[in-house]
């Protein structure tokens, strides 16, 4: 799967080729990748809803991930 593009499954769809778009999206189902998305709520007639939508799609960054941890925790435990 090519992470950054958002088209990689339209030529699946497009020869509905379906074994092969399956065999994409189980090969990305369990690996772990950063997800920027943002959320909208509306109301409409009474009933809330949310729309999420996925704004980039990236794989992680070990490195920076422990980074952003290990900042997290000093904010933590210095009482900021």
């Amino acid at each position: 799967m090519k992470t950054g593009s958002t088209k990689w499954f339209w030529p699946f769809l497009q020869d509905g080729d379906s074994k092969a778009y399956n065999g994409e999206l189980k090969k990305a189902m369990w690996a772990p990748y950063v997800m920027r998305v943002s959320v909208q709520q509306t109301e409409y007639l009474s009933e809330k809803r949310q729309r999420i939508t996925v704004r980039s799609v990236s794989a992680v960054d070990w490195q920076e991930e422990s980074k952003h941890l290990i900042e997290e925790i000093s904010k933590l435990r210095n009482g900021c």
